[in-house]
Parts: structure tokens; C-alpha cells; sequence
């Protein structure tokens, strides 16, 4: 497994933002990513858009790094029109990733917060069709496509893993995106996201600690130590598993993401050591 950066830390933002060309800024990025120590860089589109550039036209020296992409944005698809605008952004990325030798997109379950049990049972129809069309071309371009295990309760597709799981698989080539933050934060233990998903197409982890019982934003996307996962355990167990890439989603100031990455660094090292 490498590492790849997600966030950039929030002095990054702030210059980034204050730099005008288009070149520079992606100058600016490459520069992060090495100095950080990162192996690949997970694509956001969602913040790379914040920072108004335009993904399709990723610099040829990024392929430096192992690329992945993340949709990086709540959809919802309850008509169809919202399920061809989600099949076209797909159709866009797929054709950025070819491109580029991205090794991976990853999006989330649709967001589903305030909708009827008709428009639920709809989405996930809808949903099927999009998984289905790409999890197919997926696997004849060689670019995996991945989903998020998001299932927070009311708020997602799916009302927890069990739910995730039956999804997933009916698609053995659908690839799993661990949202480890997320899940600790809606109380899936380490040892109970080893034995849910353990046996998946595990593609790729979202690395942040999390704590329980508060308000999500200040309980997830935390620094490693920040919070409360053990991380020591989870790589532990995960550690024989092939998985691709472990993305720091660390929302923070620059030094912790630079600890973060350090620390997952020697954790992964050493529960390969044992």
C-alpha cells in the first residue's frame, strides 16, 4: 500500500488560493505532495475545483505519482436526469483517468437525507444502473471503480454495512473504499470493519482519526492521535491485505498532516515487521 495526499493542510489552501495562474498552481501541488513525502495524490474534484483548476488538464509530470480520483461530492439521484448527470461526470472521469494511468475512482453512496421510501426505492434502482454500466467498463479499461463506505443512517443509501455489503456484492468487481473516519464515528470498531469487509475487493483506505459522541465535523478528519481509532490495531489487521492506496483525508494545519503521514508510515512498517 502507498500513501496519497487528499488535503493539502490549511496553509497550502490559503497559498494556493492566492496564487493566479493555472500552471503554478498545479506546480504548487506537485511541490506539496513531494515535500510531504506522498507516494501518489488522491484527486478531490470537489476541492481541486475549490481551487479552480481543471482536472482534465492534469500536468503530464503528476504521473510521477500513483493518481486516484475521488468524486469528492454528495449526489443525490431521484430523477433521471440527476442519474445521466451522474453517468456523465463518471463518462468525464473515466475519460480523465485513462488519460492519466489513475489506478482508481472512487465516489459515495447517494445521498438519500430527507427523502420518501419512493424516492429511496428509486435511487437505488438508479444506482444499480449507473454501478452496473461502470463496474463493466471499469474492468475493461483497467481502472478500478470504487465505492465509499459511507452508511450513516439516514443519511446515505445504505442504512449500515450490512446493507453496503449486500450491495457490493451483487458487483465482485466493485472495488471498496474504507472510510475508516467515518465508520469509527458511526461505532464500527476496527475489529468489526476487518471481519465486514476483510473478504472484499478492498481498493483503498480514507485515513483520519475520529472521535465518538460529537457533532461529525468535530469528530472526524482529525489528525493521527487526534482522536481515537487504533490505528496500530486496524493496520494490523489489514496489513496482509493487497490494498492499493491509503489517501490521508486530514483536514489540519500542514505539520499535522506531515506527523499523520510519519506516524501511518511507521505503524505500517511496523505491523509488517510483526
Amino acid at each position: 500500500m502507498h500513501f496519497s495526499m487528499n488535503e493539502i493542510g490549511y496553509e497550502n489552501i490559503e497559498n494556493i488560493k492566492s496564487i493566479t495562474s493555472e500552471a503554478e498552481k498545479w506546480q504548487f501541488l506537485y511541490n506539496v505532495a513531494k515535500d510531504y513525502g506522498f507516494e501518489g495524490i488522491h484527486i478531490k474534484a470537489s476541492l481541486y475545483n475549490s481551487f479552480n483548476l481543471n482536472i482534465d488538464k492534469i500536468p503530464e509530470y503528476f504521473r510521477e505519482f500513483k493518481l486516484t480520483c475521488h468524486f469528492g461530492r454528495l449526489c443525490r439521484i431521484i430523477s433521471f436526469d440527476e442519474c445521466k448527470d451522474l453517468d456523465n461526470k463518471l463518462k468525464k472521469y473515466f475519460e480523465i483517468a485513462i488519460k492519466n494511468n489513475f489506478l482508481d475512482i472512487s465516489i459515495h453512496p447517494p445521498n438519500i437525507n430527507g427523502l420518501n421510501l419512493d424516492e429511496k426505492k428509486r435511487t437505488l434502482e438508479y444506482f444499480h444502473k449507473i454501478i452496473k454500466k461502470w463496474v463493466k467498463i471499469s474492468t475493461e479499461c483497467n481502472v478500478s471503480l470504487s465505492l465509499e463506505t459511507h452508511v450513516s443512517v439516514g443519511s446515505f443509501l445504505f442504512n449500515g454495512l450490512n446493507e453496503y455489503i449486500g450491495f457490493i456484492n451483487e458487483y465482485p468487481n466493485l472495488g471498496v473504499l474504507i472510510d475508516i473516519s467515518h465508520n469509527y464515528y458511526d461505532k464500527y470498531s476496527e475489529e468489526g470493519l476487518f471481519n465486514s469487509l476483510s473478504s472484499k475487493n478492498i481498493k483503498g483506505l480514507h485515513i483520519s482519526d475520529a472521535v465518538q459522541g460529537v457533532d461529525i465535523e468535530k469528530g472526524t478528519h482529525l489528525a493521527i492521535g487526534d482522536g481515537n481509532i487504533d490505528f496500530n490495531k486496524f493496520m494490523k489487521l489489514f496489513n496482509k491485505i493487497p490494498i492499493l492506496y491509503g489517501a490521508l483525508e486530514i483536514k489540519t494545519k500542514n505539520e499535522d498532516i506531515r506527523k499523520s503521514l510519519n506516524r501511518m508510515k511507521n505503524i505500517v512498517k511496523g505491523s509488517a515487521e510483526k
